[in-house]
């Protein structure tokens, strides 16, 4: 059975090269669509090709976030000319854990026809201070949130597709990659039924906020793109607050930080300050060397009016003005 992983990232220096390498300790090949990034992420992908890993890069110059489209756009592409038996759509800051590969493949394998595999979703904090130091050794030392707070239970797993994504021409992928519809419209169309992985099998591990700088970069720019795409999360949401808090200059303490990638709406808020972590934790990365990867976070400024020009720059050109 050959597994393939597709992603859409967006400046990831900190973290791409890690996510390759990884992965790809799991996986038989990768495709990344490079979507605008301003940062160093372009080069490491390119000089990880040059390596001769089995990664595919793809650019996407969409101003908007377009994350469903470019996805699952990706995915259908690794099924027809990927020759994948299941894909994996992850985020840069997602690394699979597999127990043993034979027992995925039958996992896999067992999933109905015309149904898809939801994956555990666990959610990792590592030291969140903008020091220079090895990724690696940061995500080695994360702890794992024992809960999460989710208003809808497809929020709290990610998905798995079999040929049956494949087979069916009208199967999307949701944004954020937790679900699959039967159609194109992210509201109203019906979804695909899917079966529950094994969480001993297989998690999706996810290291959503690596530091300050990181946090900053990722919650102004992915929510401009929200809005240029008429996308926006909606009022009261926990990651409008924290763009809110970046906007006015806040404080960004830990919980500030957390708060919009442990809990999904409005009447969570304040759960982020309450967390529980493991203490028996297994690493979620494999022992990987880092070639490419800079040693410390860069300004984020750069990067963030890189990602607004470009939006205004589209708006300009929409209204000839």
């Amino acid at each position: 059975m050959r597994l393939v992983g597709v992603s859409m990232v967006r400046n990831e220096e900190d973290i791409i090269e890690a996510f390759v390498r990884h992965n790809l300790s799991v996986l038989d090949g990768l495709i990344v669509v490079d979507h605008g990034s301003a940062d160093r992420t372009p080069a490491i992908l390119d000089a990880l090709c040059a390596e001769k890993l089995r990664l595919v890069v793809m650019r996407s110059d969409a101003a908007g976030y377009l994350q469903a489209e470019i996805t699952t756009s990706a995915a259908r592409e690794a099924f027809s000319r990927g020759g994948a038996d299941a894909v994996f759509p992850l985020d840069a800051d997602e690394f699979l854990r597999v127990g043993s590969r034979d027992a995925l493949e039958r996992s896999l394998e067992a999933v109905p026809p015309g149904h898809f595999g939801r994956v555990a979703w666990p959610t990792y904090v590592p030291s969140l201070d903008d020091a220079p130091g090895d990724i690696v050794a940061k995500l080695r030392a994360s702890r794992r949130i024992l809960r999460k707070v989710a208003y809808t239970s497809n929020m709290s797993r990610k998905i798995a597709l079999t040929r049956h994504f494949a087979l069916e021409s009208s199967a999307t992928i949701t944004m954020g990659n937790h679900d699959v519809l039967l159609g194109r419209n992210q509201r109203t169309s019906p979804r695909m039924p899917c079966v529950d992985l094994p969480e001993d099998i297989v998690e999706i591990c996810h290291v959503p906020v690596r530091s300050r700088t990181q946090f900053i970069v990722k919650t102004a720019i992915k929510r401009l793109a929200r809005v240029a795409a008429n996308r926006d999360y909606p009022g009261g949401a926990p990651i409008r607050r924290a763009f809110d808090a970046i906007a006015r200059g806040l404080p960004l303490t830990t919980e500030v930080m957390l708060m919009s990638h442990v809990t999904w709406h409005p009447k969570d808020e304040g759960a982020a300050a309450s967390l529980a972590y493991a203490t028996d934790d297994v690493p979620i990365i494999a022992d990987i060397a880092l070639r490419h990867t800079p040693a410390a976070p860069g300004d984020p400024l750069p990067l963030v009016l890189s990602a607004v020009e470009r939006l205004v720059r589209r708006a300009a050109r929409s209204t000839g003005g």
